[in-house]
């Protein structure tokens, strides 16, 4: 999703939450002002495991076009739509 202060920002596709790794692979949390506290990997982890198992999904679930049709499927059941805007970067103009 980007870097900051040499942290690389991941977000998870599903979960929606974020992994934050320098380039050496060490983990961190956010902390003040756009700082970062070293963490532990494996809590990271079992924290991202976590959320994936309350949303019925695992490491291995594929983030893809079947994935996301069928949670939009599912909250359109519920009666929750969503609006999906996309943007073509070519096509963009920005005054």
């Amino acid at each position: 999703m980007g870097r900051l202060n040499a942290v690389n920002l991941y977000k998870h596709g599903i979960t929606r939450t974020y992994i934050y790794l320098d380039d050496q692979a060490n983990c961190y949390k956010p902390g003040k002002h756009g700082s970062f506290v070293p963490t532990d990997w494996d809590t990271e982890l079992r924290c991202l495991e976590g959320c994936l198992t309350v949303l019925r999904c695992s490491l291995t679930t594929p983030y893809d076009e079947e994935f996301i049709t069928q949670r939009r499927n599912a909250l359109l059941t519920q009666g929750i739509s969503l609006l999906t805007i996309t943007v073509d970067p070519q096509q963009t103009n920005i005054h």
